[in-house]
């Protein structure tokens, strides 16, 4: 039988890029760290034919310019604990398919909505990177695979708690709050697909 290590290997291996990562750019030099940022970033400023590069290369770098508890609760919470526990229930390939499904999906959803919606001029060239849409996914549908009492609780956390730092333009949040809630969300739908298919297919009691 395989030590539990093994059933989330994945998402280890992630931690460790993520932590290289890290030490790169916090140990450049400003300049080269934020030529690298930019050249990472999918704001709309930043998008051209290299996009789908961009948009991958982002996943693989921590946003640190926030608050240190959100950073916590991102890598930790959304990573660490949440993507692990899908890659130990669903395998790594399904689990990294929910983490950049998401990633992915909200990523162009936020780009249609500066589009659209009246925020600030700013707001097109602010960088954005990071890994936060995919770990918000990831808890979203780590939902399904934690105790039945803990769902309800843990599925309005995920959903209300990135509005506790939100900055307001009229009746929309910024850009990244309303991306982490659509991550959230989407994380949920996602999670409980996987688990349905699971059941019809399997048979499997997952909770």
């Amino acid at each position: 039988m395989a030590a539990p290590a093994d059933h989330v290997r994945g998402t280890a291996c992630y931690l460790g890029v993520l932590l290289i990562t890290h030490l790169l750019v916090a140990n450049l030099p400003a300049p080269a760290a934020d030529s690298l940022l930019h050249a990472i970033s999918t704001a709309p400023a930043d998008v051209d034919w290299w996009f789908p590069v961009r948009l991958f290369a982002g996943a693989l770098v921590v946003d640190t310019s926030g608050d240190l508890l959100n950073v916590v609760l991102i890598v930790v919470a959304g990573v660490a604990f949440c993507l692990g526990l899908l890659e130990h229930r669903l395998g790594t390939a399904r689990a990294f398919g929910i983490f950049l499904t998401v990633h992915v999906v909200v990523t162009l959803l936020t780009l249609l909505l500066i589009a659209v919606a009246d925020y600030p001029a700013e707001v097109r060239t602010e960088l954005d990177y990071g890994v936060s849409y995919g770990a918000l996914g990831a808890a979203g549908a780590a939902t399904w695979f934690l105790p039945r009492w803990t769902r309800v609780p843990w599925a309005a956390f995920i959903l209300l708690y990135p509005l506790t730092a939100a900055d307001w333009y009229g009746r929309l949040p910024d850009v990244t709050t309303c991306g982490h809630v659509l991550s959230a969300a989407l994380g949920l739908g996602l999670g409980l697909l996987v688990r349905a298919h699971r059941v019809r297919t399997a048979g499997e009691n997952v909770g």
